[in-house]
């Protein structure tokens, strides 16, 4: 039933998919931002992965039991990047706003195919190269105070979100050939589930008021969250298959935006200045510095669909 549902993820409509997750991913800034009123970090992330692993299991059970055991120990390995980037992004919100860790992530966008140049033991295009350059000082101009030369913290937290969530990209696409769409999502949930209810109950468990999640507007948040986690996981899996990742953190530029829209509309955040505004623009350039240097279907070389990969 999960494959037949996936199918019509089709080569020609991955690049749409990629843009609703996009839109989505945008948007779980502002929900996510919202939810630290009323939990901690951790338990957020715990209640968002523990809906998408209930409803995976619900809506694809019978995919689920024909799982081999085979699938399990790479996307369990894939899973800890995104655990460690969702953590990173959690972090990021509490000291930053919305909009600015939005679009410090899209720096993936420049990761990502260096990660790749390396897998594949090439050099770097020349787009790549000038989407650094620009990426490297927009981001510099976005989280650097010049008054006193530091960093913002939150800033700091975003980009080592961008470096994670490439690194899960990349994953994703090595092991998409091997392991099945709806097979990856439920130990993707089920991964994250596990790793964040354990660092709830090491760190939050004092500190979670219970009473708050009363609260009508709570459970809308959560749902929102849980609905991004199910739709997200499924949809870029299946995308993934027929688009490269760099093809993916290009797409996902309508991240930010969609974060900067939402975060001005809901949370009245703006970005305040010509430096950050700056800063912005510079990032989008290295977005678009680093598509314009990749020609169609050139990411997609023959040789990527088995890959061997060592894992230390």
């Amino acid at each position: 039933m999960g494959e037949d549902m996936m199918g019509f993820v089709r080569k020609n409509k991955a690049t749409f998919f990629l843009l609703i997750n996009a839109f989505l991913w945008g948007s779980s800034y502002i929900w996510s931002k919202m939810l630290l009123g009323y939990l901690p970090r951790f338990a957020i992330l715990f209640i968002c992965s523990l809906g998408g692993l209930v409803s995976t299991a619900l809506f694809f059970f019978p995919s689920i039991r024909e799982m081999k055991k085979s699938a399990i120990l790479p996307s369990m390995l894939v899973s800890v990047f995104s655990i460690i980037s969702n953590t990173l992004s959690m972090f990021a919100l509490q000291y930053t706003s919305s909009s600015n860790a939005a679009f410090i992530v899209q720096m993936s966008v420049v990761i990502t195919p260096l990660i790749m140049a390396l897998l594949e033991r090439k050099i770097p295009k020349m787009g790549t190269v000038a989407g650094v350059a620009a990426a490297m000082t927009g981001v510099f101009m976005l989280t650097c105070d010049f008054r006193a030369f530091c960093f913002n913290t939150g800033d700091v937290f975003a980009l080592g979100n961008a470096l994670f969530f490439s690194l899960f990209l990349v994953g994703q696409k090595v092991f998409s050939g091997k392991v099945k769409t709806i097979h990856f999502a439920f130990i993707y949930h089920m991964t994250n589930t596990t790793a964040f209810f354990i660092l709830s109950f090491a760190f939050e468990r004092h500190i979670i008021d219970f009473g708050r999640m009363a609260s009508p507007v709570f459970g809308l948040l959560a749902l929102a969250g849980i609905f991004v986690s199910v739709v997200t996981a499924l949809l870029q899996t299946a995308a993934i298959k027929h688009a490269s990742p760099e093809k993916a953190a290009l797409v996902y530029t309508v991240e930010p935006v969609t974060t900067l829209i939402l975060g001005h509309l809901l949370l009245g955040e703006t970005i305040n200045g010509i430096k950050p505004a700056v800063g912005c623009l510079l990032i989008l350039i290295s977005v678009l510095c680093s598509g314009f240097g990749t020609k169609s279907g050139e990411m997609e070389p023959k040789s990527r669909e088995n890959p061997t990969v060592t894992v230390s």
